[in-house]
C-alpha cells in the first residue's frame, strides 16, 4: 500500500453525515479488507448539514461566500460596517445593533460577540493567499443562538470593505437537519495473554468544501498503512485503530466512542496515538505529549533512536485525544505543520495535489515505531497518568468545547 496513492483515493470532501462521509468509509473499508481486516462501524447521531453557499450583494456587486455550518436558510438586510478588531462590538455596546459587521480579526469568542452586541449577523475574513475559511456552529447551541455568520476570501474583502455604510444583502442557502456519521473500527488481536489496550486514531472527516488531504486525510492513510504493517506482523497485544468522524464539528465521534466504552476504558485502556495532519511537502514534524514527562523522555527517545526528530511538547491538543485525557488515558499526538500543504487548510485547496509522499513518510514510521516497541515490550512501558500542569487546560479546553461542565474521570491525588 502506497502512502500517497491511498491519500488519492481520499481526495474528496468528507464532512460528517453525509454521501462523502459514506463514500470515504466506503475506500477505508475496501482497503483494510484487502488486508484480510473486517472494519467495524459505530454510529451516532449529530445535527448535520449540507456544504451551503452565500452570497453578498451590494448594488449590482456580488462575491461568493462560506457559510458557517447549521446556519440554514436565511436572507439578511442591512447597513455593512467594517471593523477590523471587532472587538469594538465590546467596547461600544450599542452602537452597532442591526448591523452587518465585516471584520478580520478579534480576542472575543465569536459568540460573546454575537450575544453582547446586538448584530444581524457577521462576515469573517480569511487570511490573504488564499480561500475562505470553513467552520461550523457548535453542536450544543440552542436553535435560537444559532446567528448568521459566513467566511470570504481576503481578496473579496478588500473589495467590500470600499462599501462601509452602504445597505448589502446577505443570503445562506443551507439544508440542515439529524444526520448520522459513522466511526471504522478495526482490532487487531495480540498475540499474547495481557489485556492492556492501545488505541491508534486519527479523524477522517473533513470541513465543508474541503477534500482534507493533510487535514486528516494524511492521518487517515498512515493508520491505513500501519493497519497494514500489524496485519503481517502480529503484536503481543491488542491494537484497535479507529478511524473517527465528525471531529471538525467537536470531536463528536471521539466522544461518542469514549461514551459508549467507558468501562473497557478504565478498565484496559493504557494509550492513544493520535495522527492529526500530515503531508506537508516541506514541514515540521511534531509531538504534542498530553501524559507526563516521563512518556515525552520515553517516545521522544525511541524516535530518536530510529532517526526521527519530531519536536516534543508537553500540552494538550486539540483533536480525538482530549475525551480520553478525562480519564488519564494519556496521549502522543503525532503531526507535521507548516508547510505549504497545511497551508490550505479548512479551505477548498487542502487536496492531495498540495501534499506530498515524503510529507507522509515520517509521521507513518513515527507511529509505527512507537506502537511496534509499546505493543511488544516485555512489560507495558506506558504508565496512565496526566501531568498536574496539564489539568487546568483540559478543563478549560472542554468547558469551551463542550459548553458545560466536563465530567472529569480522574482520581483526586490528595483526599481529606
Amino acid at each position: 500500500m502506497n502512502l500517497y496513492q491511498l491519500l488519492k483515493s481520499l481526495d474528496f470532501e468528507r464532512l460528517a453525515g453525509t454521501e462523502g462521509e459514506k463514500k470515504g468509509i466506503g475506500v477505508i473499508s475496501q482497503h483494510l479488507r484487502t488486508l484480510g481486516l473486517e472494519p467495524g462501524l459505530e454510529s451516532f447521531e449529530l445535527n448535520g448539514f449540507e456544504s451551503g453557499t452565500a452570497i453578498v450583494t451590494v448594488g449590482e456587486r456580488k462575491w461568493e461566500a462560506t457559510p458557517y455550518g447549521l446556519c440554514g436558510d436565511c436572507v439578511i438586510e442591512g447597513e455593512m460596517v467594517f471593523l477590523e478588531n471587532a472587538d469594538a462590538l465590546m467596547l461600544n455596546p450599542g452602537m452597532y445593533k442591526d448591523k452587518i459587521v465585516l471584520f478580520y480579526h478579534s480576542d472575543r469568542r465569536i459568540y460573546e460577540l454575537y450575544e453582547n452586541s446586538g448584530v444581524k449577523a457577521f462576515i469573517g475574513i480569511s487570511s490573504p493567499l488564499k480561500k475562505a475559511y470553513s467552520f461550523s456552529h457548535r453542536q450544543n447551541r440552542d436553535k435560537k443562538e444559532i446567528f448568521p455568520i459566513v467566511m470570504i476570501s481576503y481578496d473579496f474583502a478588500e473589495k467590500l470593505m470600499k462599501h462601509d455604510g452602504r445597505m448589502i444583502k446577505l443570503e445562506i442557502r443551507q439544508k440542515t437537519e439529524k444526520k448520522t456519521a459513522h466511526n471504522i473500527v478495526v482490532d487487531i488481536k495480540g498475540k499474547g495473554n495481557e489485556s492492556s489496550l492501545t488505541l491508534l486514531v486519527g479523524h477522517y472527516d473533513t470541513v465543508a468544501r474541503s477534500h482534507g488531504a493533510c487535514d486528516n486525510g494524511g492521518g487517515s492513510v498512515c493508520l491505513l498503512k500501519a493497519a497494514e504493517y500489524f496485519s503481517k506482523h502480529k503484536p503481543e497485544r491488542d491494537l484497535r485503530i479507529i478511524w473517527f468522524s465528525g471531529e471538525e464539528l467537536g470531536l463528536l465521534g471521539s466522544f461518542a466512542y469514549a461514551k459508549a466504552h467507558e468501562e473497557e476504558i478504565q478498565a484496559r485502556l493504557k494509550l492513544v496515538i493520535n495522527v492529526d495532519l500530515a503531508g506537508d511537502p516541506i514541514g515540521r514534524n511534531v509531538m504534542f505529549v498530553l501524559g507526563t514527562k516521563e512518556l515525552m523522555g520515553y517516545a521522544g527517545g525511541l524516535l530518536k533512536e530510529n532517526g526521527m526528530l519530531f519536536s516534543e511538547t508537553l500540552n494538550i491538543y486539540s483533536s480525538d485525544c482530549m475525551p480520553f485525557s478525562t480519564y488519564e488515558v494519556p496521549s502522543l499526538n503525532l503531526a507535521r505543520v507548516g508547510g505549504s500543504g497545511l497551508f490550505y487548510c479548512h479551505t477548498e485547496d487542502d487536496k492531495a495535489r498540495n501534499a506530498s509522499p515524503y510529507g507522509l513518510q515520517d509521521v507513518y514510521e513515527a507511529t509505527v515505531t512507537l506502537l511496534d516497541h509499546i505493543l511488544n515490550s516485555r512489560y507495558y512501558p506506558v504508565a496512565r497518568g496526566i501531568d498536574d500542569s496539564l489539568r487546568e487546560k483540559i478543563e478549560k479546553y472542554l468547558w469551551h468545547s463542550l459548553l458545560e461542565k466536563p465530567e472529569l474521570k480522574w482520581v483526586e491525588k490528595y483526599r481529606k
